[in-house]
């Protein structure tokens, strides 16, 4: 048991350390520096809320986020299972669907931990990379692979990341059920999908956007 509670705690490691904590190089004080690959440095038009692939694609920090939730999520559905079971200890409880509660819960408030932001003032964030990798635990890698793939490509007609993000988790579930995941992980998928938009909304705060160590704030 000992083996697998270290894998549960790198895991955790690996879920619950804030995005903010994993800073790389020096923070740049200005939007100047916004550029198109191989040409001038441009700027975002009036209400673009948009997430631009090449900006999202070239930040280390969104694919940093990407390989640990796929590293922590898989280290917590190994672990938990067999953690419970030596817990429970009670041959007459089905720890299956304990384990699967307790799965859901560390993956939810790792959402939670990402999204959140306390620096000179309290901010949301969509941890987009990080649920895009928590995919391939949840709902295997088949279903993580297309709806990586048809999300970004669905991404040029989606307005901003809060319907971008409530946009993937509707195809997660049903990507979920078609690979056989199960309707359980279906809709835990979902749930990690649309926890962001749903707090932004509860607390009536705007989601804010990170690009080049630059703060954007949008809806």
């Amino acid at each position: 048991m000992l083996r697998e509670i270290v894998i549960l705690v790198i895991g955790l490691v690996l879920l619950w350390t804030p995005r903010s904590w994993l800073r790389l190089g020096k923070p740049q004080q200005t939007r100047k520096d916004l550029k198109q690959t191989g040409g001038p440095a441009r700027d975002r038009l009036p209400g673009d809320n948009s997430l631009w692939v090449e900006e999202e694609f070239k930040q280390r920090r969104n694919w940093l986020d990407f390989g640990r939730a796929i590293a922590g999520g898989f280290a917590v559905a190994v672990s938990i299972p067999l953690v419970v079971e030596n817990v429970v200890g009670v041959p007459s409880v089905s720890t299956t669907q304990i384990a699967f509660t307790t799965q859901a819960v560390v993956l939810l408030a790792a959402v939670v931990i990402q999204m959140v932001r306390v620096e000179q003032r309290l901010t949301l964030f969509p941890p987009i990379f990080f649920v895009l990798g928590l995919a391939f635990s949840v709902c295997g890698w088949k279903a993580a692979v297309i709806g990586f793939l048809a999300i970004w490509a669905l991404n040029i007609v989606v307005p901003n990341p809060a319907v971008f993000m409530a946009a993937y988790g509707t195809g997660m579930v049903i990507l979920s059920v078609f690979f056989g995941a199960g309707v359980q992980a279906a809709v835990l998928m979902g749930a990690l999908a649309v926890t962001p938009p749903l707090i932004a909304v509860l607390f009536r705060r705007r989601l804010a956007q990170f690009r080049k160590r630059t703060k954007i704030v949008v809806r």
